[in-house]
C-alpha cells in the first residue's frame, strides 16, 4: 500500500544508544522526516540519529516532558506527527494498518497500543497501555503535564470524539530492569511527580502515577496506600480509572490480601464487564488458594471474551495464551494429560514464544509413549525443521526429557548448517555431559572459552567435569567464572572449590540468601542428573555456610524435582524440626508422599 500523506517523526531523547538503532530502523519506511530533540546525551545517541538523516535539535532539560515534547512539535513540517521514544520499536506487522490510517483518517489524534516489556529479559511478560502516537499536524494541540504528558487543545476544550484507539503496536523496552536502572528512571520520575504535587497536592492523576513508580520499585505497600487514596475519590469516568483498578488489585494480590483483591475484581467487573484481565487475575488467585474449580471457571470466562475493548487491555494475552496456559497447568497437575495437552496445543496458535507449550507437550508425550521415536515425530510435526532455531528447540526439549541420543541427531543436523554456532556447540556439550561422556563434553565446552560471549552456563559444566575428573586445572576456570559472573556467583564456585580441596571456608555473605541457595542448587541438580553422588555429598557442606533457615526446604525441593522423593520428605521433616521452616511446597511434598 502506498502512503499518500506525509509523516514527521518527533522524539525527545537522552542516552538512548542501546535501542535507538532498532527504533529508527522500525520507522524509517513510515516517515518523511525525523525530528530528534536531544536533552543532554553523553553517549552515541546523536551520532546514531545523524546516520538516519535526522534533524538534531538541542533542548536544555527542565524536568518537564511536555515542554520538550512541544519544542519538538514546532519543527514538524509534514501532515502527521508520529510520536516515539528512543527505546520504542514500531511493530512491522502493523505497517499496512498505519499507512491506511494516515491516508484515510479524518480525526486529529490516534492512540496506539504500547506493549512494554517488564522484568529482566524480553519475554512474554508484557504490560499493555494506550498512548497517543499519531497527531494531525494542524497546530491546534500542545502537551501539558511535567510527566505522563497529556494532549490538550491550544484553544477550547478537548473533544475526545476527535480521537480514536487503534490496534497498532509499539514495543517499549524502557522498563526492562537494566534499562530503567541505567537511566535511573524511577528516581527521575518520582522527583518530577513530587514537584508537581507541591503545586497541586491532591491531584489524583499525579498520586496515581506516583503509586505506579513505587509499584515498579517493588514497594507494594506504599503503592497500595497511594492507589487507595485515588480509588476513594476519583470518578469512574476518568481516563485512567481502569488502570487504577487493575494496579490496585495486582498490589493486593501480590501482598497476599486475596479477599480484598477478589472484592476489587467484583467491583471492577460491575463497571467494565469485558475487563478480561480481572477475570484472569481472579483465576490466578483461586489457583493460589487451591480452589481449582473456581479457577477453571474464571479462565474459561477469559476465553469467552473474544474481543475485549482496546482501552481495557493491560496484561498481554489475557483472553488467549495466559488462560490456556493456566488451564493446561491445572489439568497437568492433576495428571489429566489429555485435557492439559489440548490446552497447550491451543497455546501454539497464540504464543509469542512456543518453547513453553512445546516443553509441556514434550513432557506429556514422554510420559504417555514408550516409543520415543513417536514422541519425536509428534513434536516435530508442529514446526519446520529447516529453520535452525527450531532444530535447537527440538534438541532442548529432547534433552530436558532425557532423550539424549535423539537430541544428538538434531544437533548434528544443526551443526551441518552452522558448524561454529555457539548455541549448537553448547547443547552438544551439554548432551554429552548428561550421557557421562565427560571427555568429549569437556572438549566441546572448552572450545567455547575462545568465544568472546562465553557464558557462565558453559563454564559451569567445565567446572563440574573437572571436579568429577579430579583435575588439577580448576583455578583457571574460576578466573574465567570471575570475569563473566557476579561476585555472588563467583563466591559460590570458589567455596565449592575450597570444599573440594579441603580448604577451610567461611560463610557466604550476600544480601540475598535466596540467590545463593538457588544458584548453588542449580549446580547440585547437574550432579544428581548424572548420579555423581559422592561428589554431591562432599559439596553439600556448602549449605552449612549459607545463612538461611530455608536451606533444607530448598534441598527438599531439589530432591523432589530430580525424583528422589524419599529424600525430599526427609529434608522437609528435618526443616520443620531443626529450623522451624515450612512452606506450601513443603506441605505438598508431605501430602503427596505420605498423605
Amino acid at each position: 500500500m502506498n502512503r499518500n500523506k506525509t509523516v514527521s517523526l518527533c522524539m525527545i531523547v537522552k542516552n538512548e544508544e542501546k535501542y535507538l538503532v532498532k527504533c529508527l530502523e522500525s520507522v524509517k519506511e513510515l516517515v518523511d522526516e525525523m525530528i530528534i530533540v536531544d536533552t543532554g546525551s553523553i553517549d552515541s545517541t546523536v551520532d546514531i540519529a545523524k546516520k538516519f538523516g535526522a534533524k538534531i535539535l538541542h533542548y536544555t532539560w527542565d524536568n518537564n516532558f511536555s515542554n520538550a515534547r512541544n519544542f519538538s512539535l514546532k519543527y514538524a513540517s509534514k501532515d502527521w506527527i508520529l510520536l516515539m521514544d528512543g527505546d520504542d520499536e514500531f511493530a512491522k506487522e502493523d505497517y499496512s494498518k498505519f499507512i491506511q490510517l494516515v491516508n484515510t483518517s479524518s480525526k486529529d489524534a490516534h492512540y496506539f497500543k504500547t506493549l512494554s516489556y517488564a522484568g529482566k529479559i524480553k519475554n512474554n511478560n508484557i504490560i499493555t497501555n494506550l498512548n497517543l502516537r499519531l497527531l494531525k499536524n494542524n497546530k491546534k494541540y500542545k502537551f501539558r503535564g511535567a510527566i505522563h504528558e497529556q494532549i490538550t487543545p491550544i484553544e477550547g476544550k478537548m473533544d475526545y470524539n476527535n480521537c480514536s484507539s487503534e490496534d497498532i503496536k509499539i514495543y517499549h523496552y524502557g522498563y526492562l530492569t537494566d534499562v530503567a536502572k541505567d537511566k535511573n528512571k524511577r528516581k527521575r520520575n518520582i522527583t518530577i511527580i513530587e514537584k508537581a504535587l507541591e503545586n497541586d497536592p491532591h491531584n489524583p492523576f499525579h498520586i496515581f502515577n506516583l503509586g505506579n513508580e513505587y509499584y515498579a520499585m517493588d514497594k507494594k505497600e506504599k503503592a497500595l496506600e497511594l492507589y487507595n487514596k485515588v480509588y476513594a475519590k476519583v470518578v469512574t469516568t476518568s481516563g485512567y480509572y481502569s488502570k487504577l483498578i487493575i494496579r490496585r488489585i495486582m498490589c493486593l494480590d501480590e501482598l497476599g490480601r486475596y479477599s480484598d483483591a477478589l472484592q476489587g475484581i467484583e467491583e471492577g467487573l460491575k463497571i467494565y464487564e469485558k475487563f478480561v484481565d480481572l477475570e484472569l487475575i481472579r483465576g490466578w488467585i483461586y489457583m493460589k488458594l487451591k480452589r481449582f474449580t473456581l479457577a477453571i471457571d474464571a479462565f474459561n470466562s477469559c476465553l469467552k471474551i473474544v474481543s475485549p475493548p482496546i482501552e481495557l487491555e493491560f496484561i498481554n494475552g489475557a483472553n488467549t495464551v495466559r488462560p490456556l496456559q493456566a488451564l493446561g497447568d491445572i489439568y497437568y497437575q492433576f495428571e489429566d494429560y489429555e485435557k492439559a495437552y489440548s490446552y497447550y496445543e491451543k497455546m501454539l496458535t497464540y504464543a509469542y514464544n512456543i518453547e513453553l507449550p512445546m516443553s509441556k507437550i514434550a513432557s506429556i508425550l514422554n510420559k504417555q509413549y514408550e516409543n520415543k521415536q513417536f514422541v519425536t515425530y509428534k513434536l516435530t510435526s508442529y514446526i519446520n525443521l529447516e529453520y535452525l532455531p527450531n532444530l535447537l528447540l527440538i534438541s532442548k526439549l529432547l534433552i530436558n526429557e532425557g532423550l539424549y541420543d535423539l537430541a544428538l541427531g538434531y544437533l548434528e543436523k544443526a551443526k551441518e548448517m552452522e558448524p561454529n554456532n555457539y548455541s549448537i556447540l553448547f547443547l552438544l556439550g551439554k548432551t554429552l555431559f548428561y550421557q557421562k561422556k565427560y571427555k568429549e563434553a569437556l572438549n566441546i565446552m572448552s572450545s567455547l572459552t575462545e568465544y568472546n560471549d562465553i557464558t557462565i552456563d558453559a563454564l559451569k559444566y567445565i567446572f563440574i567435569i573437572r571436579l568429577i575428573q579430579q583435575s588439577n586445572n580448576i583455578r583457571n576456570i574460576l578466573d574465567k567464572i570471575k570475569d563473566v559472573s557476579t561476585e555472588t556467583v563467583y563466591s559460590i564456585y570458589n567455596q565449592l572449590y575450597n570444599i573440594y580441596i579441603g580448604k577451610e571456608t567461611l560463610c557466604i555473605k550476600s544480601e540475598d540468601s535466596k540467590e545463593i541457595l538457588s544458584y548453588t542448587l542449580i549446580i547440585f541438580e547437574e550432579l544428581l542428573k548424572v548420579q555423581e553422588f559422592e561428589l554431591f555429598e562432599t559439596l553439600l557442606e556448602i549449605l552449612n555456610m549459607i545463612e538461611s533457615r530455608y536451606v533444607l526446604l530448598y534441598l527438599a525441593k531439589l530432591y523432589y524435582k530430580t525424583g528422589f522423593k524419599k529424600m525430599a520428605v526427609k529434608e522437609v521433616l528435618r526443616s520443620i524440626k531443626e529450623l522451624d521452616a515450612f512452606d506450601l511446597f513443603g506441605a505438598e511434598i508431605l501430602y503427596r508422599e505420605i498423605g
